[in-house]
């Protein structure tokens, strides 16, 4: 499975995402994790800007805290070749999702927000609970083998961007539509429909932001690997 995680600049949140998911597909599944491709991008990046041939601070800061190495630095601007060997895009918030659609509209099904992601993963497994403890989902990926969990991830993807959006949870656990959502408790959609841009932030703000998406990524991963499991 090929994931796209995108934010505004490459710099940050992004980054992240992409740092936090092959660590933790790593710790999960071994030398399984090569049934994941994962890259990132950013709607407006710089290719070219100040920090193309170094890491931002904060992002370094946000990889210390939540114990990962900053990589090589090479922020990219998301463009049609990421979006056709993507097989979901992942972006830190619900606007962002929605540029993204209207910008690659021929991939417009590929386009969503981490936390949607998560809801959509909830709603497919049909509102179960995770379960299945780390070590029992890495002894099934073993068991299952590399051809049997790339195979589910494939039809894992393919229930991700053929399922009706209305079918779909915009949030894990939350059976409210996004426009019920924005209309009944417009205050606190805010917080809740994305992962929000710390940069040039407080050192907590950008500590939190690094430790929220370690644990929606997480989540992400597992739901992946759980829904592919089963449709072996």
């Amino acid at each position: 499975m090929r994931i796209l995680f995108v934010c505004a600049g490459n710099l940050l949140r992004s980054v992240i995402s992409e740092c936090v998911f092959e660590a933790r597909a790593r710790e999960l599944l071994g030398d399984l994790s090569g049934v994941f491709e994962v890259e990132s991008s950013g709607l407006e990046a710089e290719e070219q800007g100040e920090w193309s041939s170094k890491r931002h601070p904060d992002c370094v800061h946000a990889l210390e805290v939540i114990g990962l190495p900053a990589g090589l630095p090479a922020p990219t601007r998301t463009d049609s070749e990421h979006m056709a060997r993507a097989d979901i895009a992942v972006t830190m918030t619900r606007q962002q999702s929605y540029v993204m659609a209207n910008r690659f509209p021929e991939n417009k099904r590929k386009c969503f927000s981490l936390l949607e992601v998560n809801g959509a993963l909830w709603t497919l497994s049909d509102g179960r609970p995770g379960g299945l403890e780390e070590g029992e989902l890495s002894r099934l990926a073993v068991e299952t083998g590399e051809d049997g969990l790339r195979k589910g991830l494939d039809r894992v993807a393919e229930s991700l961007t053929g399922t009706s959006r209305e079918l779909l949870m915009p949030l894990e656990g939350v059976r409210l539509n996004v426009r019920e959502l924005m209309t009944r408790f417009a205050p606190c959609f805010y917080q809740v429909s994305g992962v929000h841009d710390p940069m040039g932030g407080t050192d907590e703000e950008i500590s939190r932001c690094a430790r929220q998406l370690d644990g929606e990524v997480s989540r992400m991963l597992h739901g992946l690997v759980r829904l592919a499991l089963g449709s072996t």
